[in-house]
């Protein structure tokens, strides 16, 4: 049976170490790949390596982890996941790029990198779409995300499952961010997702795309300002440290996208396609309330601790600041920007969160 690895090592604070490293793996697991199916009869399990950018005791590393222990159960050990996290593999984009050509077997990463390639993917992620997380997965489990899943099929992705990444907050060295005003002119990371960049543009903020695994040192040198991200993320990947001020905003929304590539996924039997498929359904449900329940605390833990400044943002004024991104993604993705609009105003009626 057909054997996938891949091996690889972050490093932060060089980026021409990191993309040669990434190279070499890249290298290293198609050779393996091609090995493997010439050597497929001698192995007892088929293995397929899961790759992710988060950090270790994030929701979706955890979430990984539980993942892997469900699939070797519901395969009876036919079929086995190796995680490799911490973007080892590279940027969340560049783990896509992997999955899509078959060179790594799955990725569990931000709807962003993805909406690069499956640009209805983008719709989940408008700015004050979704008032709660509950309200989000209401529509993402829905028709809007099948939509979307049909899509990313085309583009050569099988999404299992719609893992959450939370509402998302800024979080600044210059000053707190009350109003739009306060945004003008910071330098704010933002990941490869077209959507957040022209919502900080309206914003009048700077959007810089850098890959997550060099934010930190970004932070610490002053090659950026801030950044936007859930607490969660924040915190595992103790951005704290490294900025003065956290602005609750829940701006945004987005989704972690469970995908594999479509030609790892025909290679599997029916009966591991089930296993893969099931396992990745119920860690979801495992992903969302590690997520909400780890949100809690950790901004508890921050209040306590005072580690880092923490305000709330004037929300209405950031949604009509922000009302004419839902107008140019319109122009890009068509009616289906309009239907989420409504699905999310159902499910905000039913889930209402705190704005």
């Amino acid at each position: 049976m057909q054997r996938i690895t891949m091996s690889g090592r972050q490093n932060r604070s060089q980026g021409f170490s990191k993309g040669w490293r990434w190279c070499q793996t890249f290298a290293l697991a198609t050779g393996l790949g091609a090995s493997a199916l010439m050597g497929s009869s001698a192995q007892a399990a088929q293995t397929l390596v899961l790759g992710h950018g988060a950090a270790p005791g994030n929701p979706r590393a955890l979430a990984a982890e539980h993942m892997a222990e469900l699939v070797n159960e519901y395969s009876k050990g036919e079929l086995e996941l190796t995680i490799q996290g911490s973007e080892q593999l590279g940027s969340d984009l560049q783990m896509l790029q992997q999955v899509q050509s078959g060179a790594l077997g799955l990725s569990a990463n931000s709807q962003g990198a993805l909406a690069n390639i499956v640009p209805k993917a983008n719709v989940f992620g408008l700015p004050f779409l979704f008032d709660s997380p509950q309200a989000a997965w209401q529509v993402v489990d829905g028709e809007i995300g099948d939509e979307v899943s049909e899509q990313a099929e085309q583009r050569g992705f099988k999404v299992l499952a719609w893992w959450d990444n939370g509402l998302r907050q800024f979080t600044n060295n210059v000053r707190p961010i009350t109003s739009p005003s306060d945004m003008k002119g910071l330098k704010m990371r933002t990941p490869q997702d077209p959507v957040t960049i022209d919502t900080l543009r309206a914003l009048g903020a700077n959007p810089t795309p850098l890959a997550f695994g060099e934010l930190y040192v970004a932070l610490k040198q002053g090659t950026v300002d801030g950044q936007e991200n859930p607490v969660v993320n924040i915190v595992s990947s103790h951005l704290e440290e490294v900025q003065k001020y956290l602005s609750l905003s829940d701006y945004r929304y987005e989704t972690t996208p469970v995908v594999i590539g479509l030609a790892s996924w025909q290679r599997l039997s029916k009966d591991n396609q089930e296993a893969l498929m099931k396992a990745a359904r119920e860690s979801t449900d495992f992903e969302r309330q590690t997520l909400i329940s780890q949100t809690d605390e950790l901004l508890e833990k921050l209040r306590s601790d005072k580690s880092i400044a923490i305000n709330n943002v004037d929300t209405q004024a950031f949604r009509q600041a922000t009302a004419s991104v839902d107008e140019t993604w319109e122009g890009k993705l068509g009616d289906i920007v309009s239907r989420a609009r409504e699905a999310a105003k159902s499910a905000n009626a039913q889930h209402p969160g705190t704005n």
